[in-house]
């Protein structure tokens, strides 16, 4: 495995850094206003406290998107969804969970395990939900390339 990652690729349109060149993103300017101009405001709402849950466990840049907001530190490791009444709320694990408000599961290799919850209310941030979150921090720092 690499001790060193490469630098990041910057987007000469609208400055988004990814790990390779010409990596698929939205490149445009869009707004947390605009995303969620549609949405109950609890959803809003729901979203704040899940944004603050994700940078409680470090640095990210938070990149609102035409459909989504995601967030990053090295990748793209956690993101959400506003719906009219609840949000969906993303994040990549090294592993498989399962848990009752998971409504898709996806592949994409061995460290690379996504995971799309509905979530209502802010009470449904659990601890188990935050230990969760911990450990997509971890993917998005590519720390399992480090090992």
């Amino acid at each position: 495995m690499r001790k060193t990652l490469k630098p990041l690729w910057r987007c000469p349109k609208c400055g988004a850094r990814l790990v390779t060149k010409n990596m698929w993103h939205s490149c445009g300017k869009f707004t947390i206003k605009a995303l969620f101009a549609h949405s109950d405001p609890n959803v809003l709402k729901v979203f704040k406290k899940f944004e603050q849950l994700i940078r409680s466990v470090g640095p990210v840049r938070m990149t609102p998107q035409k459909t989504r907001v995601v967030f990053q530190v090295r990748v793209r490791f956690a993101g959400a969804y506003p719906r009219k009444s609840y949000l969906l709320c993303a994040f990549a694990l090294t592993r498989k969970i399962t848990h009752p408000r998971l409504v898709k599961y996806e592949y994409y290799g061995p460290n690379w395990h996504g995971h799309l919850f509905r979530i209502e209310s802010e009470d449904q941030f659990d601890d188990k939900f935050r230990q969760w979150v911990k450990e997509a921090y971890a993917v998005g720092e590519q720390r399992y390339l480090r090992k």
